[in-house]
């Protein structure tokens, strides 16, 4: 889940430099928690000699609604 937030981060902030809207009402519609084609009891492949970037919290790009 935590690697979801990470990607609609980076997608939010992206949409925002490409001049679309990004406000709290369309990121409250969003979830981080996949229900949909979830390998439930399948079997998941960590590959530990290959490790996630960093994480670089940043503040969402919210535009300003008046």
């Amino acid at each position: 889940m935590l690697s979801n937030v990470v990607d609609l981060s980076d997608v939010l902030s992206s949409m925002a430099s490409d001049g679309h809207p990004v406000t709290p009402d369309l990121v409250a519609r969003l979830s981080p928690y996949t229900r949909e084609h979830i390998r439930r009891f399948g079997q998941y492949v960590l590959d530990m000699a290959n490790p996630p970037d960093p994480l670089n919290p940043a503040p969402l790009p919210f535009e300003l609604t008046l």
